[in-house]
């Protein structure tokens, strides 16, 4: 697991390919990026969508409700089986808009 922070966002990537052991890492390794708005990159995991959502919903829904972005960087085939409730994005670029998105909107009380 490889953690870069770049402004308040840390982007954690090298995980592991397995959702079970995936979740225990970041569950260990919580405060290198508890403080930060978090970009997961799942680009090279071989999980399917579901099972991913699945474990990491209450790391997700935890994150947002310390006022956090949780945005995961995934292929752009898997990115439609994510439910809508679940900020995902094909590039890092991309990924960085979203928090940039959503802090603006939770600045405007959205």
């Amino acid at each position: 697991m490889e953690f870069s922070v770049k402004n308040q966002v840390v982007v954690i990537s090298k995980l592991s390919d397995h959702v079970a052991d995936l979740t225990q890492q970041l569950l260990d390794n919580k405060e290198h990026w508890q403080d930060y708005h978090v970009i997961l990159d799942l680009q090279e995991s071989s999980s399917s969508s579901e099972l991913i959502y699945e474990a990491l919903t209450p790391l997700f829904r935890d994150h947002n409700a310390q006022k956090k972005s949780f945005v995961l960087v995934d292929k752009v085939d898997r990115l439609k089986n994510y439910p809508e409730d679940l900020s995902a994005a094909p590039t890092h670029e991309e990924a960085f808009d979203l928090v940039e998105m959503e802090e603006i909107e939770r600045d405007l009380g959205f």
